[in-house]
C-alpha cells in the first residue's frame, strides 16, 4: 500500500551516523558502505525473507568490486541492491560515473515499455468508448486528477465503454486514485494491508511526515495510530488496525458497464490500483501484466555521508507475504497482447465495443 508519497528531500540531519563511526572508516568509500548495508539490513522491510548466506555472498562481492574498480562503485551496490528483485529498492548516483561493467544481476523485466505521454488526459474515443490517460498517482497532482474527473463525470457515467490507459503508471499514492474506484465499483474492495519496519530511520521519517501540515489530514492520522502502535516496541507494527480492509462506495453506477484497463508495467499503487480494481465486474485488463512493485513499499530516501548516492528503500512489507507475493509477477492481463497487436488502445476498444448490447 502506497499510503505515504515519497519525499524528495533527504533528512540528513536526523539520519547521520555518530562521528566516531565515520572516523573510524579507512577510506572515504567504507563510511558510504556502512551506510548502505545498515540501511539494507536495520531499515529495508524486505532484509529479513531474504537468503541470509546468498546476501553475505553478494556483499563479499560487492566489496571485492568496489576495491578492484572504486570509480564505478555505484554500479557495484547497485548491483547488491537488484539482486533482492525489489523494485523500490534502488540508487542514484550524484556524481559522474563510468558504464556499468557489471552484468544484470536483478530478475529479467516481464513487461513492455511503452513511450506515451506523462499527463493526465481524457478523450472520447467513439460514441461508445472513453479513454482516460492515467501516467502515475503521485499526491502532488491529486487535486489535479480528482477535477479532471470531476469535469467529466457526465460523460463518463453516460458513456458504456471506458478504458484507462495506465501503461507504465510510476506510481505514487492510493488517495489519488481513489475517486477513480469510484466509476469501476460493482462489490466491496478487500484490501490486505501493509506493516512497518519500526527501525530508527524510518519512525524519524513518519514524526516528520506527521508535523508536516501540507499532508492531508488521513494521512497524518494514519502516522499518528502507527507511531502509537510503535510504542510497543515491536519489529514489525501495522499500518492500519485490521489486517484487512473493506471498502464500500456509496453507488454502483449503470453507466459505464464495461471499464477496459492497460495497465501494463504500473507498479507501486499502479500494482495496487490494479489489485484493487481486479474486485469489479466491469472490469477486464488489457496487454500485458503490470510491473510487480509493490510487496514492500512506503519508499523513503536518505544521502550517503559522502553524498555522492541517495538510497531509497521501503519501510513496509505486504501482509500478504509469503502466500501471496506480487513482485515480479504483477497483475495479469485477462485478455493479453502479443507483440504484434501496434495499438493496444484500438484493440481494446474494438474488444469492448463487440460487448456492447
Amino acid at each position: 500500500m502506497e499510503l505515504f508519497s515519497r519525499i524528495a528531500a533527504t533528512l540528513l540531519a536526523i539520519l547521520a551516523f555518530a562521528p566516531s563511526a565515520v572516523m573510524a572508516q579507512a577510506t572515504r568509500y567504507d563510511g558510504d558502505i556502512m551506510f548502505l548495508t545498515r540501511i539494507i539490513e536495520r531499515e529495508y522491510a524486505g532484509f529479513e525473507t531474504a537468503d541470509r548466506q546468498d546476501y553475505e555472498a553478494q556483499l563479499s562481492l560487492m566489496n571485492e568490486r568496489i576495491a578492484a574498480n572504486p570509480e564505478a562503485r555505484i554500479h557495484a551496490m547497485s548491483a547488491l541492491l537488484e539482486w533482492f528483485g525489489d523494485g523500490h529498492l534502488a540508487i542514484q548516483s550524484n556524481i559522474v560515473s563510468p558504464p556499468d561493467p557489471y552484468p544484470d544481476t536483478g530478475p529479467q523485466r516481464h513487461y513492455r515499455i511503452f513511450d506515451l505521454p506523462y499527463a493526465f488526459t481524457f478523450t472520447r474515443l467513439s460514441e461508445d468508448t472513453v479513454i482516460l490517460r492515467v501516467p502515475h498517482f503521485q499526491m502532488e497532482a491529486a487535486d489535479e486528477f480528482a477535477a479532471l474527473l470531476e469535469e467529466h463525470h457526465e460523460t463518463i457515467t453516460s458513456t458504456p465503454n471506458l478504458i484507462i490507459d495506465m501503461r507504465g503508471n510510476s506510481g505514487g499514492s492510493d488517495l489519488t486514485y481513489a475517486p477513480l474506484m469510484a466509476y469501476l465499483y460493482t462489490r466491496p474492495i478487500y484490501t490486505v494491508g501493509a506493516e512497518l519496519r519500526a527501525s530508527p530511520r524510518n519512525l524519524a521519517y513518519l514524526r516528520e511526515l506527521g508535523a508536516d501540515e501540507t499532508m492531508p489530514q488521513e494521512v497524518r492520522d494514519l502516522v499518528a495510530s502507527v507511531m502509537a502502535r510503535a510504542e510497543s516496541g515491536a519489529r514489525y507494527v501495522p499500518l492500519g488496525e485490521d489486517v484487512v480492509s473493506i471498502e464500500t462506495y456509496p453507488q454502483v453506477y449503470e453507466f459505464p458497464q464495461r471499464v477496459g484497463i492497460l495497465a501494463e508495467g504500473a507498479g507501486s499503487s499502479g500494482d495496487q490500483f490494479a489489485i484493487d480494481a481486479r474486485f469489479s465486474d466491469k472490469v477486464t485488463f488489457f496487454g500485458g501484466p503490470t510491473a510487480g512493485v509493490i510487496d514492500y513499499s512506503n519508499v523513503i530516501e536518505a544521502t550517503s555521508p559522502s553524498g555522492d548516492y541517495t538510497l531509497r528503500w521501503p519501510m513496509t512489507r505486504s501482509m500478504r507475504l509469503p502466500e501471496e507475493p506480487f513482485d515480479n509477477v504483477g497483475v495479469p492481463a485477462d485478455v493479453p497482447f502479443e507483440d504484434d497487436v501496434a495499438d493496444h488502445v484500438e484493440a481494446a476498444r474494438l474488444w469492448l465495443e463487440s460487448r456492447c448490447d
